[in-house]
């Protein structure tokens, strides 16, 4: 008997989360497979029918994540009138979905050394997502006549500068809370991608 999908998304989503609490609560290192089957009143094996491994379900929650943010992304998108519009809140609304996960991502960051390889899989998902966000923005800027410093070939390469600068701003102020905010540095970096496009 096949189990009914309703059920297994349902227990699956109550597994991750919970255990994004718990990540963001303890890191990833102190988390067990046994923390999270406690947290959810299951036995390990139940987790283990769902997961294969504890970075499995770290990979799955991040995903989850940041999925809610694409999400985000492009629903904030779709009213505005014009591409040098969605550029514009394609950075702030990212800044906002950051600020509402930033638990999850001070964790990420903070322990990136110990765990690259599931941190690097995790960003280069993030980043090819969003480089093609933003080239879709850019090539309907370059079509509308908006955007007359770049031309569609550069589109993959600017998608890719700004998406680097994103990440890095963020690293950046989740190891050294005394930096400028986020907000201060998104004002600046938007301000001067804007004025090279036009």
């Amino acid at each position: 008997m096949k189990p009914n999908p309703e059920t297994t998304d349902s227990s699956r989503d109550e597994i991750l989360v919970i255990a994004s609490g718990l990540f963001q609560r303890f890191g990833l290192d102190k988390t067990t497979m046994r923390d999270i089957a406690e947290a959810v009143g299951k036995g390990k094996s139940t987790l283990y029918h769902y997961f294969t491994s504890k970075d499995e379900v770290f990979y799955a929650v991040a995903r989850r994540e940041l999925l809610d943010v694409i999400h985000l992304i492009e629903s904030g998108l779709k009213p505005a009138a014009s591409a040098k519009d969605k550029f514009r809140k394609f950075f702030t609304i990212r800044d906002q979905a950051m600020a509402a996960k930033a638990k999850l991502y001070h964790m990420i960051f903070s322990d990136t050394k110990k765990h690259l390889a599931l941190f690097s899989r995790i960003q280069r998902e993030s980043n090819s997502t969003e480089v093609a966000i933003l080239k879709s923005i850019l090539l309907e800027g370059i079509a509308t006549g908006e955007f007359t410093r770049i031309k569609k070939e550069h589109c993959d390469e600017i998608a890719i500068t700004i998406v680097t600068a994103l990440h890095g701003m963020y690293i950046e102020l989740a190891l050294d809370e005394k930096m400028l905010s986020a907000e201060t540095k998104l004002e600046t970096l938007t301000d001067i991608f804007v004025s090279g496009l036009m």
